[in-house]
């Protein structure tokens, strides 16, 4: 289902490591409400002392002003040098601990966090899978992408576009509307993205994107939704009705899951769920599930997941994506990026 202008999803909200689940069966939550939490330990960093003090590996011990175990603030003095009248200061770049010294490299542990998982999408907590996270259940109009980049957002939605083929261009971006998700055709000019990370646009809907700009939108990590291709191809027409539609609601937008695994899509949250016209279920691909292949040259293909490669792999046309080996029926594996493919029950 590429889009439904009224339909039930249920969405897995999951820690990447063990922690603590905050809500139960049947609370009403928001997008931003917080569902569950685990701890991370502190990343751990090493700082090249030697190369910037511009001195040898072995005088470095010499030059510390901190020991083994001690805490430090951020821009706190880790090591120094005196030349003549010139004193070199190395700045701690995070708060955090002194692990030690190896090869002048100092190492600092940054200082625990503590990772907040939060619902994403509005509604009612179905299910709870303990110290991981929790399903939710919302009724919205959903839109499903081809291609995505960036995390989640959250924003009111507004169509920027008169027609399905319209760009969208420089001048339609304006501080007007910070905060806000923006729904347009054709992406041709870098700037425009460039003015939309600028302004805190929360993200954007586009029918396609020229090849070039598809590195710059995963650098800027702004959540953008491509439903159509790369190239310049309009809206479909019905998600432009869809959009224009739903124009000033809330809706809530992922370019791509945590994991990888997810499809690109908008929501617009629904308040009357008697109205939904089905319900979608999406859960994570795992081996052995049965999945339909929905791009050339294996468009309408049944198979079955074989393997789940832990790093991108090179596709057809020569990008690197995330997603599976397949198994096909005639016993050819073959590997398929996850948004061209759809899981069936």
């Amino acid at each position: 289902m590429r889009f439904s202008p009224s339909t039930q999803v249920v969405r897995q909200r999951l820690l990447p490591v063990p922690g603590e689940v905050l809500v139960h069966v049947g609370d009403r939550v928001r997008p931003n409400d917080v569902v569950a939490q685990a701890p991370l330990g502190g990343r751990l960093l090493a700082v090249d002392l030697a190369e910037a003090l511009g001195i040898s590996v072995e005088s470095v011990s010499r030059r510390l002003l901190v020991s083994e175990g001690e805490s430090v603030a951020e821009g706190a003095p880790l090591a120094a040098v005196q030349r003549l009248w010139v004193r070199r200061v190395v700045p701690s770049p995070v708060a955090g601990t002194v692990q030690g010294l190896v090869d002048g490299r100092l190492l600092l542990r940054q200082e625990p966090e503590v990772l907040r998982l939060c619902a994403y999408l509005p509604g009612e907590v179905i299910e709870l899978y303990p110290h991981r996270g929790v399903a939710i259940r919302g009724v919205g109009s959903l839109i499903r992408g081809i291609w995505g980049c960036g995390e989640e957002g959250q924003g009111n939605l507004m169509m920027t576009a008169s027609s399905p083929a319209d760009a969208l261009t420089l001048e339609k971006v304006s501080l007007r509307y910070r905060g806000m998700i923006l729904a347009g055709g054709i992406l041709e000019d870098a700037r425009v993205l460039l003015r939309a990370r600028r302004f805190r646009i929360r993200g954007l809907i586009l029918g396609s994107i020229l090849p070039g700009l598809r590195g710059l939108c995963e650098t800027y990590r702004l959540p953008v939704v491509v439903t159509e291709g790369v190239g310049r191809i309009p809206l479909a027409g019905p998600i432009f009705e869809l959009l224009r539609a739903q124009q000033g609601k809330l809706a809530v937008i992922s370019g791509a899951e945590r994991d990888g695994r997810g499809i690109p899509e908008v929501i617009v949250p629904l308040a009357d769920e008697g109205k939904a016209s089905s319900l979608m279920v999406v859960r994570p691909v795992e081996v052995g599930a049965r999945v339909r292949l929905a791009r050339p040259p294996y468009v309408g293909v049944i198979g079955q997941v074989a393997a789940l490669p832990g790093t991108p792999q090179e596709t057809l046309i020569g990008t690197r994506a995330d997603g599976a080996e397949v198994r096909l029926g005639d016993g050819r594996r073959v590997f398929v990026p996850y948004v061209n493919m759809e899981l069936l029950e």
